[in-house]
């Protein structure tokens, strides 16, 4: 069994997972709103479940190992969050200069 030592260092991993995972998620707004077509909104969906999943599980090897626990998860979605509420209003006035275009 392994010592709590390394928690915050598992924590931080995530979190940084999360902010990567959300950054993602902004840059395929962008496309979203650029394409107004259903398909390509289902394609983006896709491929971010796809990143986002690959993106959780690869941080979460690198973490501890691939063990899945509670404190991680929340550390991932806090560090998606986080760069949502940062970052998602200057993405959209990016979407809405674009737009004008």
């Amino acid at each position: 069994m392994r010592d709590v030592t390394g928690q915050p260092f598992e924590a931080l991993l995530l979190l940084h997972g999360g902010a990567v995972a959300g950054l993602i998620y902004l840059l395929l707004r962008i496309v979203r709103t650029r394409v107004k077509s259903r398909i390509v909104t289902h394609l983006c969906d896709a491929v971010f479940v796809l990143i986002g999943a690959g993106l959780f599980s690869g941080y979460l090897f690198l973490a501890n190992c691939g063990t899945v626990r509670g404190f991680l998860c929340a550390a991932y979605l806090l560090g998606f969050g986080a760069v949502y509420a940062l970052f998602s209003p200057t993405f959209t006035r990016m979407t809405q200069k674009i737009r004008k275009k």
